[in-house]
């Protein structure tokens, strides 16, 4: 949590940065009038970023003596297109946007154990993913300052190959869990209105997958493992707004 307000603060930093600037005028100049947006209605865009996660294993079965869990941290570049609607009333905005893509969010780590050669290999990989997210926003001019919460789903593999071989001990574990695993997803963003019908925004999300139960058998025994995983994603965007009633309105 403390990535998501640290990423809030920076946001309300940078819209005070690039404000409207005051300036000097001439004698014979006029100021200049900026158009207003209007942020309504339908909206298509495409974004690309990178990911960056955690998943921590926890050992269910008492078989690794020298520890219970472990973390390793997958990365990756993410990209892929969103739709979402707006309504706008005054200064607030109110939305929903779901997006689709690829995460591209994969790691792994070697857990060894010498004394008993032992060596646990575990791997996380996430690739398709979607989200449907409810946005809610202030506009200061050209700017919109907002935040996002709801759903997010993917497509994830997780593994553990354990193998000790070393008498006693001669357990050998593939254990592997491919599933679309539902979670939820917490983060905010500022997005500015370009010329015409086009926006460009740029957004962090935090993401939250629970945990999942890998298991495999070994000498007529189940083992099984706990993981946990989570990460947050970075990523730019652009949005091409739809309809007579979106646009710059004078």
């Amino acid at each position: 949590m403390r990535r998501i307000q640290l990423v809030l603060v920076l946001c309300v930093a940078f819209l005070f940065a690039i404000g409207p600037q005051s300036s000097i005028a001439g004698p014979y100049t006029t100021p200049e009038v900026l158009p207003i947006h209007n942020w309504s209605g339908f909206y298509l865009g495409a974004n690309l970023g990178g990911a960056w996660g955690s998943t921590t294993a926890y050992d269910n079965n008492g078989i690794n003596t020298a520890n219970d869990y472990w973390s390793w941290a997958p990365s990756g570049f993410t990209g892929g297109v969103q739709l979402g609607y707006n309504w706008q009333i005054g200064p607030v905005l109110y939305g929903l946007e779901g997006d689709l893509g690829e995460l591209g969010l994969g790691g792994s780590t070697t857990q060894a154990y010498v004394p008993f050669i032992y060596n646990t290999s575990t791997s996380t990989d996430i690739d398709f993913y979607l989200t449907l997210r409810g946005r809610l926003g202030i506009l200061f001019n050209q700017w919109l300052l907002y935040g996002t919460f709801g759903y997010m789903g993917a497509d994830t593999t997780a593994s553990v190959v354990t193998a000790c071989t070393f008498p006693p001990c001669t357990v050998a574990v593939n254990a592997q869990n491919e599933s679309f695993r539902n979670g939820w997803t917490l983060g905010g963003g500022f997005e500015t209105a370009l010329s015409g019908q086009w926006t460009v925004k740029v957004e962090y999300l935090y993401f939250d997958f629970g945990s999942v139960n890998v298991s495999g058998v070994s000498n007529g025994n189940t083992y099984s493992w706990k993981l946990d995983t989570d990460g947050s994603l970075v990523r730019a965007g652009i949005n091409y707004q739809f309809g007579w009633w979106n646009g710059f309105n004078n």
